[in-house]
């Protein structure tokens, strides 16, 4: 059974508040067997607010959301039937991977919102060398998900804003894969892709006084909307518009980063955010990029290659075309056929719309 065609809803209970995590007593108490997986900073931002004796035994990932590691805390663990997966994306990743394997349920508490993992039945796959893989679609959903905005409203703002970015992608992206008739007049894709339109809308909205406070440390509307989106909303797109509603060329993009030295210092959704304006650089849609630049800037979204700090960004492009021609899959949703040479042509593209932009926000006295 193909886990990726099926629709799935979301969690069975899902909570955004203030005092979230103050319900996790409750919510154990059915289980006998519960066991943490986290990391260590994770951990850490938790217990600021938990507060508590921990009574749980603890497991600490390896920082990678590999196959190797949840074989591991999967035989450190031996058996449970409940995980509390705390952390980013890739802790919950990998504890969603253990609780397959352990056949258990799982309750997921996000520490950082970089990502609509906590939501979303399935995970990321790396290798030790932080080498994307692919992805895994498990069965099991989660249990609950507790996002609790007082715990949040504290969290680095950088994966914040790498959230926003991951988010923004997923209307672009689900829009650009191809359809037949059939799949167009699908009511659950579009229910998904209605949900990947107000994802775009009320980012484009919010996002920037959501981002102001988190800098100020005050939980707002904006900010408990745009975190609805990145966790909640953002993953009921793939939940119901199955393979067309899934990640596309901005992925193929981010995969293929995985590739070049240094890029694993730099959140998913920063990546993704660069991806998808090259997504629509081949689409041809360049309006569309010029639309959003100011938007990334205002937020601290990166959108050219070289403000990664690359040694030799030239290479950078020749890895990424290379890898998303012959290794990655996104773009083959989105094109029958393409080259190198096109996704090279995009990548160009995007620097010289980035170029274009900040030559246009110049003064005539700083132009001189």
């Amino acid at each position: 059974m193909d886990l990726g065609k099926i629709v799935r809803g979301g969690p069975s209970q899902y909570l955004c508040s203030e005092d979230a995590i103050c319900h996790l007593d409750e919510l154990t108490v059915p289980f006998a067997s519960v066991h943490i997986i986290t990391g260590k900073k994770s951990f850490t931002a938790f217990q600021t607010v938990y507060q508590k004796e921990i009574k749980w035994p603890v497991h600490h990932y390896d920082g990678t959301s590999s196959h190797e590691d949840m074989d591991r805390l999967t035989r450190e663990i031996g058996q449970a039937d409940l995980i509390i997966a705390i952390g980013g994306g890739r802790v919950l990743d990998t504890a969603k991977g253990v609780n397959h394997r352990l056949r258990a349920q799982y309750i997921c508490i996000p520490t950082v919102l970089g990502t609509c993992s906590a939501y979303t039945p399935l995970a990321i796959i790396y290798n030790q060398k932080h080498e994307h893989v692919g992805r895994d679609h498990f069965q099991e959903t989660a249990y609950a998900v507790l996002v609790d905005l007082s715990l949040l409203i504290d969290s680095p703002k950088d994966y914040y804003i790498a959230g926003i970015g991951d988010t923004l992608a997923k209307w672009y992206e689900a829009e650009a894969i191809q359809k037949d008739e059939s799949q167009q007049n699908d009511p659950f894709v579009s229910l998904g892709l209605s949900a990947a339109l107000q994802t775009k809308k009320l980012l484009l909205q919010y996002s920037e006084e959501a981002v102001t406070s988190m800098e100020r440390h005050q939980i707002s509307p904006a900010f408990r909307i745009v975190s609805d989106v990145i966790v909640g909303i953002s993953g009921t797109v793939g939940s119901f518009a199955r393979d067309y509603g899934r990640a596309s060329g901005a992925h193929a993009i981010h995969n293929a980063m995985s590739k070049i030295q240094g890029m694993s210092r730099y959140q998913h959704g920063i990546k993704v955010a660069y991806g998808l304006l090259v997504l629509l650089a081949t689409l041809g849609q360049h309006a569309e990029v010029r639309k959003l630049l100011p938007f990334y800037r205002r937020i601290g979204l990166i959108d050219a290659l070289e403000q990664f700090r690359l040694k030799n960004v030239n290479e950078a492009k020749q890895i990424l075309a290379k890898e998303c021609v012959e290794t990655e899959i996104g773009f083959r949703f989105v094109f029958k056929t393409f080259d190198e040479a096109f996704i090279l042509n995009a990548l160009n593209k995007v620097e010289a719309l980035a170029n274009e932009s900040s030559d246009a926000t110049l003064t005539p006295q700083s132009r001189s």
